[in-house]
């Protein structure tokens, strides 16, 4: 029993947590080199979906603004349905 008990401690203690710090030291490694290969093509690429994506909620927030004006006139108590 304390032949295969003494080596998990030990895994369990010391390797395994060091295992993990440098699985993550990896990866933060391999992203940080991932950030970096970005062109300024792919940048302004991204800033004009962010844009995009911007002005589609403004203009989904709006008519939400609208179906909730309409609901409020129509069906007075439509928020207390829900």
């Amino acid at each position: 029993m304390w032949a295969i008990a003494v080596p998990l401690i030990v895994f369990v203690a010391v390797v395994g947590p060091v295992w993990v710090v440098f699985h993550y030291i990896t990866v933060w490694k391999r992203m940080k080199s991932e950030q970096q290969k970005t062109s300024p093509e792919q940048v302004a690429r991204e800033k004009e979906v962010v844009v995009m994506l911007t002005n589609r909620a403004k203009r989904l927030e709006s008519r939400v603004e609208t179906l909730e004006r309409l609901l409020d006139a129509e069906v007075a108590e439509w928020r207390n349905r829900i």
